[in-house]
């Protein structure tokens, strides 16, 4: 399209137009093919260099040196059809017109600098590179690889020896491939995603299903082990609720607490009657204060223990990730 590739009168592909998200491409080439791992036909990887000029606009130019790691191009072969007077019939195929002869996609591992070496990721700012190309280094598919090499005995054209455009996404647009990826990981392992959350990571259901009081199974006693600093802190974090601990010594309702809920989690029960009206009934929670067992005789062995008085909001974020199976909660204090 934009690249304007035409026909020489010798039969080269020429580029005639500019393009902001694709350059030609001046040498590529196969740096390192893996050995098959035991079981597997094709490489375990294929590496190469892809090197095109870089003459643009900063913006632009600051674009293509963006590129990062696993970040997902195209290597394309056209072999131009029309010449370079020739016009472009929107009424017939873009491909036919084109030439595109071949695509293959590729995964960025790094560009390289002026000594050949490739640059790690890291602090910045990134090394000043001088000249008006860059060569970046990229891993191929392994699969199609093999299924090209094989062509290529059976007396087919080496794809990897007519490569001319180098193409790139937009970087918002080039995750789909590592969510692929990750959706594939996850449905290949077992009890990864639990139950309770399978529908709502795949996209449809009701997003409220996942939380617990939606549960048909609900943990009933909870160790909240030092979420509380005292009993008058867990009171003030349950004000729905009536407090009844198993033990009536003040010196003993101290932290660490186990709570035992009611059946269903609500705040009230209405409990109605002819004459009187409704009447609401507190539910009650169950505390029942425990010892952690003797870590040992020295100060290093004692655990650390909260010091943040959590709000009953937050109390309650920390009981709905405790209802939910295979579920890591993470307090960022």
């Amino acid at each position: 399209g934009r690249m304007k590739p035409w026909v020489t009168p010798d039969g080269e592909t020429q580029f005639a137009g500019w393009a902001r998200m694709s350059q030609p491409v001046t040498s590529f080439s196969i740096v390192e093919v893996g050995k098959p791992r035991i079981g597997e036909n094709c490489p375990s990887r294929v590496r190469a260099d892809v090197t095109f000029p870089i003459n643009l606009k900063d913006p632009v130019k600051l674009e293509w040196e963006a590129l990062r790691k696993h970040d997902v191009c195209f290597l394309i072969t056209i072999k131009a059809k029309l010449g370079l007077h020739q016009h472009y019939d929107h009424k017939k195929g873009f491909a036919e017109q084109i030439g595109i002869e071949y695509v293959r996609g590729c995964e960025i591992e790094g560009m390289l600098d002026n000594e050949g070496k490739l640059i790690e990721e890291g602090p910045e700012p990134k090394p000043e590179m001088k000249g008006d190309t860059r060569t970046f280094r990229v891993w191929l598919d392994t699969n199609q690889y093999q299924k090209d090499m094989e062509a290529v005995v059976r007396g087919s054209e080496d794809v990897y020896e007519t490569f001319n455009i180098f193409a790139r996404r937009k970087p918002k647009e080039n995750n789909f491939k590592a969510v692929l990826e990750t959706i594939r990981d996850l449905m290949n392992t077992e009890c990864v995603v639990p139950d309770w959350i399978h529908d709502i990571f795949l996209g449809y259901g009701d997003p409220a299903a996942a939380h617990y009081t939606r549960m048909t199974k609900s943990i009933q006693t909870i160790n909240f082990n030092d979420t509380f600093l005292s009993m008058n802190h867990l009171k003030m974090s349950f004000p729905q609720y009536e407090i009844e601990c198993t033990t009536a010594d003040p010196k003993e309702q101290v932290p660490p607490f186990r709570i035992t809920f009611p059946e269903k989690p609500s705040v009230g029960v209405k409990r109605k009657h002819p004459d009187t009206g409704d009447i609401d009934k507190p539910k009650q929670l169950l505390v029942q204060p425990f010892t952690i067992p003797n870590r040992g005789p020295y100060p290093y062995n004692l655990p650390k223990k909260n010091a943040v008085p959590f709000t009953p909001t937050q109390v309650e974020a920390i009981r709905a990730g405790m209802q939910c199976p295979s579920l890591l909660l993470k307090l960022k204090l």
